[in-house]
């Protein structure tokens, strides 16, 4: 992949400049006179513009006061790396994936998001590097993931459960940070998630209002620590309690999320007596198997079975009836990410700044796969 830098020469990672020139006036600029102009020695200068450890400890306040002299005087080194470091707002944008994210890059909701960054994007051309990273691992010890080390990325988009040691890493290099789909209280960082409990609760107000009383739920596995899932379930509680309908206990079913488990669910819910007149599954692929097995079993559906999903994702219009569903806002909390990491790239002189929350709301998507239950 070819870069060029923010003054139009081509970058070469590796090599250490002793050089840097004036973008306005091409002025040659050595290392004492930005070292006088920051007022720190050369060699601080060297190890900063360069990303090596010459002995020479610089503190993140020293870093900020040479990179800010810098772009005041419109510098621009030789060294992309460099650029990147003085220049964030102009490094690539990279989003990194929990290891344990379902179905890593063909999880459906990650396309839909990656699509809503790319499109939100002002320069069509900008590329977004995909990474994975350990969710437990030590970042602090282990080695962080390659694009958080080469030096040209400098916006990170962390998709799935949060890593607090990855994050740490990424802001102590002064670059900002998104975490998608759960919700920290960290400075430097913007978390972005969807309105998991209102999800859940639209889902089953829809069916109260429809008539329905005996609903049974495929939540996630037993247990479960993902924000995503503990949400949902509160969800579920409020609308019960809304509703006054007790939960029964036989009707809730834990597992994964797959098109294989509502399947398989949907056997053992469909066997039952009284059974269930609705299913809520808590994403697209284990309704995707519920109404599959319903079919297999000769049930008509609507009529005699009820079955909602959550997610919205493409296939879910071109299921066999079209699958009501909640719309979790991917492609639009894509884009407010991009926006995001840009907005917060560009605050580069105020050092690292205080935690934000953005919470994006969700809305039910009424296709065909519901309806008031048979008498």
């Amino acid at each position: 992949m070819n870069h060029t830098n923010a003054g139009g020469t081509t970058g070469n990672p590796s090599g250490a400049e002793e050089t840097i020139k004036r973008h306005e006036h091409h002025k040659s600029i050595t290392m004492a006179d930005i070292a006088k102009a920051a007022g720190v020695s050369q060699g601080a200068i060297s190890s900063l513009l360069n990303d090596r450890d010459y002995g020479i400890r610089v503190s993140e306040k020293t870093r900020d006061r040479v990179f800010k002299a810098c772009r005041d005087l419109a510098y621009v080194p030789n060294d992309l790396r460099a650029v990147v470091r003085m220049y964030p707002e102009r490094g690539e944008t990279t989003i990194l994936i929990s290891s344990d994210f379902a179905n890593g890059v063909t999880n459906p909701f990650l396309a839909r998001f990656v699509k809503g960054l790319m499109d939100t994007s002002e320069n069509p051309s900008q590329p977004v590097t995909l990474a994975q990273y350990k969710p437990s691992a030590n970042y602090s010890i282990d080695p962080v993931p390659h694009p958080v080390s080469w030096g040209t990325a400098s916006k990170f988009i962390c998709v799935g459960k949060p890593n607090m040691s990855l994050l740490q890493s990424i802001l102590r290099r002064g670059y900002p940070a998104v975490c998608v789909g759960y919700e920290l209280t960290m400075a430097g960082v913007t978390s972005i998630v969807p309105d998991f409990a209102e999800a859940s609760r639209l889902a089953m107000e829809y069916l109260f209002k429809l008539g329905h009383q005996r609903i049974a739920i495929l939540s996630g596995t037993f247990g479960a620590t993902e924000q995503s899932i503990i949400e949902m379930n509160r969800g579920v509680r409020v609308a019960f309690d809304h509703a006054g309908v007790a939960i029964e206990a036989q009707h809730i079913v834990y597992g994964d999320l797959t098109f294989q488990n509502g399947f398989k669910s949907a056997e053992a819910l469909l066997t039952r007596q009284p059974r269930p007149t609705a299913v809520v599954c808590f994403n697209d692929a284990a309704a995707a198997g519920v109404i599959a097995r319903a079919h297999e079993k000769g049930m008509k559906l609507p009529e005699e079975l009820s079955v909602l999903g959550c997610g919205d994702d493409a296939y879910s219009e071109n299921l066999h009836p079209a699958l009501t569903t909640v719309h979790l806002p991917a492609e639009e909390m894509g884009a407010a990410a991009a926006k995001e990491v840009e907005h917060r790239a560009s605050l580069r002189d105020e050092g690292i700044i205080e935690s934000k929350n953005i919470v994006m709301p969700v809305r039910l998507v009424e296709r065909d796969s519901c309806a008031a239950p048979a008498v």
